[in-house]
């Protein structure tokens, strides 16, 4: 588990601590360096002090023969100076070495106080060297040694002050640990119920370890916890009732704000844009439901206040059709926050209406010709007006004609009425479509005779899965077509492919063909590319429509292709039987 508060604060106390005990003994380190070169100038002092008075016993006789053998008995170099500042005798060098020191700090320190002291890095070299002179009545003697002597002093304490700070810091750090986290591991139980509540989970409480204000906090968290579970709990069990009444509901429900924003909407209404509910939310109406007419509805419900009940199109070129009913949302003070929308998809029943009143006015009009031909034909045979046995037989050809025609339109429309509502139960079984073409070719080889038309049955012994008395009716169907709206001399031929066990099986014709404009309407029913040469081949407008249906109840497809005045091909998918 991530502490980043616990390390920061553990963190900042060790840094304070270290810095502390940094800066502590970089003072002290530098108070012992001091304290050290004092010392190690009055060691000096005393030891010249000390030479200064041997020499004096000896008057100052061969003072270099004495420097020399006090010089091996020690590492500090000894040197001898006039009062003019010459040396005269030096431990360090041979006795022709002379130089003047009368220019040096320790030098004139000594002659005006008795002694004196100074610090310099030695020539040609960058050792740092402290000197202590006193003067004697015949002369001073200097004493010099560099600042190593106090290395070693200086590296133990800076041992002992790295092992003192490590020693601190780890303490400081143990306490510092010790004492945060019983003040960070509360704020950090809050922070994970916090996490947890936020996706609704409200059992987890906070343990109370003080009276403190971090136990205030903890007793004050967990009470509100409690509070916001009992909240939760009434607002989760109104939104689940809510939600079930929303997606039960078959139509498309949502709601906007006054600023055109997304405030609810129901599966349906997502499932009918094809969008998530969630992603619906806080989206605007036109970039979520691209249509004007909706937004004319909802502006016109936000400044009438009062609900409307129309339709509209969700886009002008569309053939959907929704029926809208929009009702003002108004809050407890009821002032108008929104509008609830309710969309319902009345396309299918508008069509429906279509297709009732396109199919009373079509039946109308087909059953009115041929009964106002008959009515004529035997109005004027009972008024008496012809006694030429010949007409009375040709107006009575007529009117059986006609008869016959109507009771085919009526047989096509009682057919297409029970394959549309599924009362025809269609017996599944192997049905070998060759035999069904060459016992439809057999029926219709007058007709086919008449026209000249020859008709050809490509297909080998192809096993299809079907209802047999249905599939010979579509093949009759087809058939009959392409013998009717061919050319005098045409041909007509079956053939088939079978491709992962579907046979698409086609009838073709060199015929009179089918506009492009009219091919995705040639099923429909009473449909006629041309109606005046339709009803002269004694078509009812319902032989195609027939043949789609009992394809579609086969869970097959169907469909046209046609060049006009190059014939027609027909084709249709069976399931091939195993």
């Amino acid at each position: 588990m991530h502490r980043p508060l616990l390390l920061k604060l553990t963190g900042l106390v060790l840094v304070v601590t270290l810095l502390s005990m940094g800066v502590t003994t970089f003072f002290v380190m530098l108070f012992a360096r001091n304290t050290l070169i004092d010392n190690l100038y009055m060691d000096l002092e005393s030891d010249a002090k000390l030479i200064g008075q041997w020499l004096e016993a000896a008057n100052w006789q061969n003072p270099q023969e004495s420097v020399r053998q006090l010089g091996e008995r020690t590492t500090r170099r000894i040197s001898i100076i006039d009062l003019e500042g010459n040396i005269v005798a030096d431990s360090y060098y041979p006795s022709q070495y002379s130089t003047n020191v009368s220019e040096y700090p320790e030098f004139q320190q000594a002659l005006r106080e008795g002694t004196g002291t100074a610090r310099r890095i030695r020539e040609g070299s960058e050792l740092e060297e402290l000197y202590a002179a006193v003067r004697f009545p015949k002369g001073i003697v200097r004493l010099s040694t560099t600042s190593q002597e106090i290395t070693a002093p200086l590296s133990f304490l800076s041992q002992a002050a790295v092992i003192l700070t490590g020693i601190m810091g780890l303490l400081a750090f143990g306490i510092a640990y010790y004492i945060n986290r019983n003040i960070t591991e509360p704020l950090g139980e809050m922070l994970d119920l916090t996490r947890q509540l936020q996706v609704g989970e409200f059992s987890r409480r906070v343990l109370v370890r003080s009276t403190d204000e971090i136990g205030q906090l903890s007793r004050a968290f967990n009470e509100l916890s409690q509070t916001l579970e009992e909240v939760f709990q009434t607002v989760h069990d109104r939104e689940n009732k809510l939600n079930a009444i929303l997606t039960s509901m078959e139509d498309a429900v949502l709601a906007v704000d006054t600023n055109y924003k997304l405030i609810l909407a129901n599966r349906r209404m997502a499932e009918m844009i094809n969008e998530d509910v969630g992603s619906l939310m806080g989206k605007d109406l036109t970039e979520a439901f691209q249509s004007y007419q909706l937004v004319e509805v909802v502006a016109d419900t936000l400044s009438t206040g009062k609900a409307m009940d129309t339709e509209i199109r969700p886009d002008p070129s569309s053939q959907q059709v929704l029926a809208v009913t929009s009702s003002p949302l108004e809050d407890e003070a009821g002032k108008t926050i929104g509008v609830v929308i309710v969309l319902r998809d009345v396309t299918e029943l508008r069509r429906l209406e279509s297709m009732r009143r396109e199919f009373v006015a079509n039946v109308s009009h087909e059953l009115r010709t041929p009964l106002t031909s008959i009515k004529g034909f035997v109005e004027t045979i009972l008024n008496g007006k012809t006694n030429d046995a010949a007409f009375v037989e040709r107006y009575l050809t007529i009117v059986n004609g006609e008869t016959d025609r109507m009771i085919t339109l009526i047989n096509d429309l009682l057919d297409l009425t029970k394959i549309e509502s599924r009362r025809q139960k269609l017996i599944f079984e192997e049905v070998n479509l060759k035999e069904i073409f060459d016992v439809t070719i057999t029926m219709l080889a007058a007709k086919a005779e008449e026209r000249e038309v020859t008709i050809e049955n490509r297909l080998g012994d192809l096993i299809v899965l079907g209802d047999p008395k249905m599939l010979r009716q579509v093949a009759i169907n087809l058939v009959d077509n392409a013998i009717k709206y061919n050319k005098q001399g045409g041909q007509v031929w079956i053939d088939a492919v079978v491709n992962e066990g579907v046979a698409s099986v086609s009838v073709s014709d060199t015929g009179i063909g089918i506009p492009s404009e009219h091919l995705e309407r040639v099923f429909e029913r009473f449909y006629r590319v041309d109606k005046g040469r339709s009803r002269q081949m004694g078509g009812t407008g319902l032989g195609l429509s027939i043949v789609k249906h009992i394809i579609e109840r086969h869970k097959g497809r169907i469909w046209a292709e046609s060049e006009y005045e190059q014939g027609t091909k027909i084709t249709f998918t069976l399931k091939v039987a195993k």
